[in-house]
């Protein structure tokens, strides 16, 4: 079973991204995964990040999760990227402000592992107390430490 933290690297972790509007702020998140051993052709991996960029907010919340995702045999494995927001940004058909985009291309061949991952980033941003330990990391590899801790309790 393929899980977020082994699917996440640090250098594919931006804490304190800023941009001016949604498509770059996904692009500059995806750009993490440019030069990934796993990702064969980025260019068509990002043409399906554009695609499909849904987000999570939950019903009061105060931010939410951008998903852009991609089933793609450009990628041999899954790949994960995530960008932290500071500030917050907009996106548009998206209430609350968008506080992290999370890209993730996953091969064909891996399609239902997509699915589960989702879930499980719904769930850990879902507990407050989860997204505090997230918000508050200030490294790459601590971001992901707190991660895998947080995904090992579901």
């Amino acid at each position: 079973m393929v899980t977020i933290s082994d699917s996440l690297t640090p250098d594919c972790v931006a804490l304190d991204l800023t941009s001016a509007d949604q498509i770059s702020a996904i692009q500059a998140v995806a750009a993490l995964l440019r030069h990934t051993p796993e990702v064969l052709d980025w260019r068509t991996l990002f043409a399906g990040l554009r695609k499909a960029c849904p987000c999570i907010a939950e019903t009061g919340g105060d931010f939410a999760v951008c998903l852009p995702h991609a089933r793609t045999d450009a990628v041999t494995a899954i790949v994960i990227s995530v960008g932290r927001l500071k500030p917050e940004l907009n996106f548009e058909g998206c209430a609350p402000p968008v506080r992290y985009i999370f890209c993730i291309g996953a091969p064909k061949a891996l399609a239902s592992d997509y699915p589960r991952i989702v879930g499980l980033l719904s769930r850990i941003f879902k507990n407050p107390e989860s997204e505090a330990q997230l918000c508050s990391a200030t490294t790459p590899a601590e971001f992901i430490e707190r991660l895998s801790v947080l995904e090992a309790k579901l």
